[in-house]
């Protein structure tokens, strides 16, 4: 099922994303990437949400969190960065527009995937969290293909928010 779901992310970046402008893009991907990678490893032991194989194909091919999470990355991150990013509108208000579609397009996937059980929450969070985070993230994402350090300063609190909000304990970082 998961594979099912990033050949579909696949299909539809090809169809609809903007390669032509990859190179302006790139460093968005990698801090998209970069974001994932750093929030797996800093709650490596206290995940907030994990994801599992349940079809006998995703099973057969021993696909796990880690492995799961690392194909989310490389193909729905790389897709999303080059539908959202390289279909950005120009105006403000066509912007916020493009940030509540797609933060329904998150909400369809993740909410299908929760529903037919590959992932799962943890720790307090649920799907409105999913909802709030997504938002800000897609409104990141803009600011980081434009101004890169002030996504990057930007970041830095959330996730301080996040920790303390979400009560994580320091014995879970190695």
């Amino acid at each position: 099922m998961i594979l099912t779901l990033l050949f579909i992310y696949i299909f539809i970046g090809w169809k609809f994303g903007n390669w032509k402008e990859f190179h302006s893009y790139y460093s968005t991907i990698l801090f998209f990437i970069i974001g994932d990678l750093l929030s797996q490893f800093l709650l490596y032991d206290y995940s907030m949400w994990k994801f599992q194989a349940i079809s006998e194909l995703d099973q057969s091919l021993k696909l796990n969190h880690t492995l799961i999470s690392l194909l989310k990355m490389i193909v729905q991150y790389t897709v999303t960065v080059a539908i959202f990013i390289g279909r950005l509108p120009s105006s403000l208000l066509k912007k916020v527009i493009w940030v509540g579609i797609w933060t329904g397009i998150f909400a369809i996937t993740e909410g299908f995937t929760h529903f037919i059980g590959i992932m799962t929450y943890h720790h307090g969070w649920h799907f409105g969290w999913d909802l709030i985070f997504n938002v800000m993230m897609l409104s990141v994402l803009i600011i980081h293909h434009k101004r890169p350090i002030v996504a990057w300063i930007i970041s830095f609190p959330i996730v301080l928010f996040l920790w303390f909000y979400f009560d994580v304990p320091y014995s879970v970082m190695k």
